[in-house]
């Protein structure tokens, strides 16, 4: 899924910079089973692994034998000279760059490069060089090339890499590409299975209770990929709730029933007195908000790194909000989820050095900033940290001139209030969810915190 998010920023800032550009999509047939291993360590020997280290991949790739069935009975072993078996791992993220030229995720490699004629015939020569020494096939037929922008002579770019013409927006690891982000258009895929599955199911009798089982595991769970990403409009979510809806009343009866409860009862979760069937909207949220919570620690992968170069950071926390039109940004829907995630979390002090004292909400009073704005604005450095304020004697603050009386027992009263801290740990500042006992963030209780209500339902009639 990261690898959704940075090719859909990549092509929102070659869209918006209106530079023409190419996006290649290579289709490499039977990567796994046709990868040299001598290819593979040299990758590997490239990349700064060490000797004991490749013998142990070596070994792990080597050993492994496999046998064929014949009449459904294992017909003796073989080993391999060649490939890996799918699912073995042994990629990391090396790039130092923001740049993004390419992305990989297994098998689906994505290419960004320039529309001019030299860059496609430099990358020809580099698949071709591929090819050679790793023992691999890129199929061209099935291999696309999309213009960004206005690309002049598309047809006769193409022909130099001998890929076939597309058209944006298509599809990446089952995710719109090049889409925009808040189209309604981009979910009639997840629309359709939902109506596919409901009308086999309308060819069997099931009771109440079943066709509410088949709607929390299966019809709750199609739109769940897409909202992990994707802001789900409002026309969307009207549509999937009157499949659930007309399912969950009328089962296999064509003709019309009256729905003895509300659509906003039903929604809610069992222990407030409904059903437990989900509210898209909520759903949607939390999902979307797990990119934020991540966003704080992950320091060292490649989609927050991308995303922190392309809107810059606003504090340790988060980037800056995001003013430009949503076009096919992701981030900016994701963005405007961060009010609500600050709301809810809290700073957890280790270290200090990532938690500004005023701005930030580690104080069990709150905002410091907000509950002695006085202060706040007799301070000389308003954007320090922690670590930088603190002192083994305790508090360091450095005021903008000498103090007034009566400010002299304002500043009293703070230090009595902030004079609690324990002092400055071994670890990394965190953020605190308080939606669960541990403060990890969690999709299941953070739409557990969104849904709870000002009062229970009454009993159902």
């Amino acid at each position: 899924m990261d690898a959704v998010l940075i090719a859909n920023e990549a092509v929102d800032s070659s869209t918006k910079q209106k530079k023409p550009g190419i996006l290649c999509t290579l289709d490499i047939e039977k990567a796994y089973d046709h990868v040299n291993w001598k290819y593979l360590m040299k990758i590997l020997e490239r990349m700064g692994f060490g000797q004991k280290w490749m013998n142990w991949i070596m070994f792990c790739i080597s050993t492994i034998n496999f046998y064929v069935l014949i009449n459904g009975l294992p017909a003796g072993f073989f080993s391999s000279q060649r490939g890996l078996r799918q699912g073995f791992d042994v990629s990391r993220d090396g790039a130092e760059s923001l740049e993004v030229t390419h992305l990989q995720y297994v098998d689906d490699t994505l290419i960004f490069c320039g529309a001019e004629e030299e860059q496609l015939k430099y990358l020809r020569v580099i698949l071709v060089l591929f090819e050679g020494v790793s023992g691999l096939h890129i199929n061209w037929r099935k291999s696309f090339m999309y213009p960004i922008n206005e690309v002049n002579n598309m047809s006769y770019i193409a022909s130099i890499l001998g890929g076939v013409v597309g058209t944006l927006p298509t599809t990446y690891l089952g995710m719109p590409l090049g889409a925009k982000s808040k189209s309604i258009e981009i979910w009639n895929g997840v629309i359709e299975k939902c109506e596919k599955k409901l009308a086999r199911w309308k060819t069997q009798y099931l009771s109440m209770g079943g066709r509410l089982t088949l709607i929390n595991s299966v019809l709750n769970a199609l739109p769940t990929y897409m909202m992990s990403l994707f802001p789900i409009p409002a026309r969307v979510i009207k549509k999937l709730d009157r499949i659930r809806r007309n399912f969950l009343w009328q089962g296999n009866n064509e003709k019309k029933r009256f729905h003895l409860v509300k659509w906003e009862s039903v929604v809610t979760g069992k222990k407030n007195g409904g059903l437990g069937i989900k509210n898209l909207i909520f759903q949607s949220e939390a999902l979307r908000m797990k990119w934020l919570w991540r966003y704080s620690f992950e320091d060292q992968l490649m989609w927050k790194r991308v995303v922190g170069a392309k809107y810059e950071a606003e504090d340790s926390w988060m980037t800056k909000d995001v003013t430009s039109p949503y076009g096919v940004s992701l981030w900016r829907s994701i963005r405007e989820l961060w009010e609500e995630v600050k709301l809810n979390s809290k700073v957890k002090v280790g270290n200090g050095n990532k938690t500004k004292f005023w701005k930030d909400k580690w104080h069990e009073s709150g905002n410091l900033e907000l509950l002695f704005p006085d202060i706040y604005n007799l301070v000389l450095s308003q954007q320090r940290t922690i670590a930088e304020i603190w002192t083994t004697q305790g508090w360091n603050f450095q005021f903008r001139r000498h103090l007034n009386d009566w400010e002299v027992m304002r500043v009293a009263e703070f230090l009595n209030i902030v004079g609690n801290f324990n002092g400055l740990q071994a670890e990394e500042d965190a953020l605190w969810w308080k939606g669960s006992s541990k403060g990890i963030f969690k999709v299941g209780a953070t739409y557990r915190l969104m849904e709870q209500p000002s009062q229970q339902i009454p009993t159902w009639p």
